[in-house]
């Protein structure tokens, strides 16, 4: 069971399989001019943009030697041959292919969207700064040694807090023999972690704790009920902002897109048979 917190990942996970930018597409000139075919197969015609959408889905970098190129074409030709023959067979209109296709199609335009909207809505140097503030002052700056033991009860975790306070046995021996969490093989030891690295509870927990103390009352968690020790704190040097713009950029991008995301939801209708509407249009 992990601690470490796996924040929001999945909005914007597929936005690197984009074949083209907004300022790509506009290179290529009007909507309504389209590029001079490739390669024509069997009356089809493909061109560069199908050639680099294509390359893109397989999650390829770029064909950037001619050889490379000649290849993904030929991969390109030979798929399209498989496809058309699938058409000629009906098989497109299965259920389960049907479904696949129109799931396809919904992806690409999720992902165009994300892709439009962080275009039109990008990270400001503002937000950089704020950013990089929050992360890198006061008890954020500290990482700490800690040890922690995992259980499903409060009541386990008060039982444990007692045995602590009577020092029957020690941090370690107790998460050996209780926790629930992989840690136990090591004593509960996660090593050294800074506060954003855990969820919320955790952390506020932990940076309340001085060197040597371990935790009083329970603390609550999505993964269950924990005791915490801290072995050491340290303090971080600060980065530079130049080794962690990338990071926090991408941070801020994800965020933006779950705002938004969330928007949508609240705009939507989204309904399961047989319960009430998540949500009311409009709300």
């Amino acid at each position: 069971m992990k601690i470490r917190n796996n924040a929001l990942v999945a909005a914007c996970a597929g936005l690197a399989l984009l074949a083209l930018s907004s300022a790509e597409a506009a290179d290529a000139g009007p909507a309504s001019a389209k590029p001079q075919p490739l390669v024509i197969i069997n009356g089809q015609p493909i061109d560069n943009l199908e050639v680099a959408a294509f390359n893109a889905l397989q999650g390829q970098r770029p064909a950037t030697t001619r050889q490379a190129q000649i290849k993904l074409v030929n991969q390109l030709v030979n798929t399209l041959l498989i496809a058309q023959q699938a058409e000629k067979e009906g098989l497109d209109r299965h259920p389960n292919v049907k479904a696949a296709l129109d799931m396809a199609r919904m992806q690409v335009l999720a992902e165009a969207k994300m892709s439009d909207y962080l275009k039109s809505h990008p990270v400001s140097d503002e937000e950089l700064q704020a950013a990089y503030k929050k992360r890198y002052s006061g008890v954020n700056l500290n990482e700490y040694k800690v040890r922690h033991i995992l259980v499903q009860k409060k009541e386990e975790a008060e039982e444990i807090i007692k045995l602590l306070n009577q020092g029957k046995k020690t941090f370690a021996e107790l998460a050996k023999a209780r926790s629930l969490d992989p840690s136990k093989e090591n004593g509960g030891e996660l090593g050294w972690i800074g506060r954003q690295q855990v969820v919320e509870p955790f952390g506020d927990a932990m940076v309340k704790l001085k060197k040597g103390e371990y935790s009083k009352a329970p603390v609550k968690s999505p993964f269950g009920w924990h005791v915490i020790q801290v072995d050491d704190i340290r303090k971080q040097p600060v980065p530079p902002m130049k080794e962690v713009k990338a990071q926090l950029t991408n941070e801020l991008r994800k965020k933006k897109l779950a705002e938004y995301i969330t928007g949508l939801r609240k705009q939507a209708k989204i309904e399961v048979p047989g319960r009430k509407a998540e949500a009311k249009k409009g709300n």
